[in-house]
C-alpha cells in the first residue's frame, strides 16, 4: 500500500514552489512560535501546510539555536507521520529537550512515544517510555504527570490483565483531580477519565456496586458539564455492569440509550462493545435468536475494523455452539474459523494474557473441533468446499 503521507512529503519537495503559491501563505520574520504553532493547528487535515508550518517551526528555531524549539517543532512533525518515522522525530524532540527545564517537554514526547509503542503492541517499550514522562512530569508539571500516570494505569489494565496494580494508579489519580474545579474546561475532561477508568476497572474485578457508584457519578459529572460523549459511555459501562448483575432488561435499556452517540461518534471499538453486551444480555434472558444477531454484528465490526479484544471474544463460542445445535456445519465452520484467527492474533498481540485465553474460551478443544469439521465438510459437494476455502481466507 502506497503511505500517503510518505507521497505528498516527496510532492512537497519536488514542487515546492507549485505548493506554496497554490495554497500556502508566506511567513514573515514578525511571525512568532506561537503564530507558527496556530497556524499548524488551523492547517489540521492539509499535511502539506502543516507540514510547511513545522518545517518553519524548526528552521527558525535552528537559526536561533533554541533546543526548546527545535524540541517543539520535531514534536509538531511528528504529528504528520505514524510508527517508525513519528517515533525518528519523537526521538529528536526528546534529545533537544533534554537539558531543558520546560514544563512540557520532553514529557510530551515520551508519553506520545509510548501511545506510538502500544499501538504496535510493544507493551514493555511503551512502559519503559511512559516511565521517562513520568519522571520528567513530576518536575513541573504535576497535571501532566498525573495524566501519565493514568495512561500507565490504562496500558496496564486493558493491555496487561494489571487491573489491580491499575486501580491503584487510578486511584492516585482520583484523589489529585478531585481537589481542582472538575467542572472547569481545563480539568473536567480528565476527570471524567478519571472516573471512568475506576469503573471500568472495578467492573473487571467483579465490584459491581464499586463500578455503579463511579458510573453513577461520571454521569453526574458529564451532565453538568454537557460532556455528552462521556454521558453515552457511562451508561454503555453501567449496561455491562448491569449484565453482570443478571439484570438484563436493565442493561438492554442502557446499551440502548447510550448506542447512537456511540455510532455518532464513530467510536467503533465501543461499537462493537455495545452489540456484545446487548448479545450478552438477550443470551441470559433466553432470546437465542436476538443474542445471535448480535454477535453476529460483533462479528461484522471485527471483520470491518480488524480489531477486537479478548473481552469480547465470548461470542464466538456462542455461536459456534448456536449452530452446531441447528447442524449448520457451515456457519459452524465460519465462526471457529475466525475465532481461531483472532485467537492466534490476540496470543501474539497479547502474549501475557495468553493463559487467560487458553483457560476462559477452552482453545484446545476448539482448534481440535475445527480440524474435525474441515475433514468432515471436505466429503461435501465442490460448492461448500469453496465456501471453506473462503472462510479461511
Amino acid at each position: 500500500m502506497i503511505n500517503l503521507h510518505f507521497l505528498k512529503i516527496v510532492l512537497f519537495f519536488i514542487f515546492p514552489i507549485f505548493l506554496w503559491s497554490q495554497s500556502i501563505q508566506k511567513i514573515n520574520r514578525s511571525d512568532s512560535y506561537e503564530d507558527l504553532k496556530q497556524a499548524f493547528i488551523n492547517s489540521q487535515g492539509n499535511d502539506t501546510k502543516q507540514l510547511h508550518y513545522a518545517n518553519a517551526y524548526i528552521k527558525r528555531a535552528q537559526i536561533q539555536k533554541s533546543n526548546i524549539n527545535l524540541s517543539r517543532g520535531y514534536f509538531l512533525l511528528s504529528n504528520l507521520f505514524e510508527g517508525a518515522k513519528c517515533m525518528q522525530y519523537l526521538d529528536i524532540s526528546i534529545k533537544y529537550a533534554k537539558n531543558t527545564d520546560d514544563i512540557k517537554f520532553p514529557a510530551l514526547s515520551y508519553s506520545k512515544k509510548a501511545y506510538e509503542l502500544k499501538k504496535q503492541f510493544r507493551f514493555d517499550e511503551a512502559l519503559a517510555n511512559f516511565f521517562m514522562a513520568e519522571k520528567y512530569a513530576k518536575r513541573n508539571n504535576l497535571d501532566f504527570y498525573y495524566n501519565v500516570k493514568h495512561s500507565i494505569g490504562m496500558l496496564r489494565s486493558e493491555e496487561l490483565g494489571q487491573v489491580e496494580e491499575a486501580l491503584v494508579l487510578y486511584r492516585e489519580c482520583f484523589n489529585y483531580f478531585k481537589k481542582k474545579d472538575v467542572r472547569s474546561p481545563k480539568y473536567a475532561t480528565e476527570y471524567h477519565n478519571v472516573l471512568f477508568a475506576l469503573a471500568d476497572a472495578h467492573k473487571s474485578l467483579k465490584n459491581l456496586d464499586s463500578t455503579s457508584y463511579y458510573n453513577k457519578k461520571g454521569y453526574q459529572e458529564s451532565k453538568a458539564t454537557n460532556d455528552n460523549y462521556y454521558i453515552s459511555y457511562f451508561i454503555l459501562n453501567e449496561g455491562a455492569n448491569q449484565v453482570l448483575k443478571k439484570n438484563y432488561k436493565a442493561a438492554l435499556d442502557s446499551v440502548n440509550k447510550a448506542l447512537p452517540q456511540i455510532i455518532l461518534d464513530k467510536n467503533y471499538g465501543n461499537i462493537l462493545a455495545a452489540y456484545f453486551y446487548l448479545g450478552k444480555s438477550y443470551a441470559g434472558m433466553g432470546n437465542e435468536k436476538k443474542a445471535v444477531q448480535n454477535y453476529i454484528k460483533v462479528d461484522s465490526m471485527y471483520v470491518l475494523n480488524k480489531r477486537i479484544i479478548p473481552e469480547f471474544i465470548a461470542g464466538y463460542s456462542y455461536l459456534i455452539e448456536h449452530y452446531k445445535q441447528t447442524g449448520d456445519k457451515a456457519q459452524q465452520l465460519k465462526f471457529l474459523s475466525r475465532f481461531t484467527k483472532i485467537n492466534s492474533i490476540l496470543q501474539t498481540d497479547y502474549k501475557q494474557l495468553s493463559k487467560v485465553l487458553f483457560k476462559d474460551y477452552d482453545t484446545p478443544h476448539l482448534f481440535a473441533k475445527k480440524e474435525s469439521m474441515i475433514q468432515s465438510l471436505t466429503k461435501k459437494t465442490i460448492d461448500l468446499f469453496d465456501l471453506v476455502l473462503d472462510f479461511n481466507c
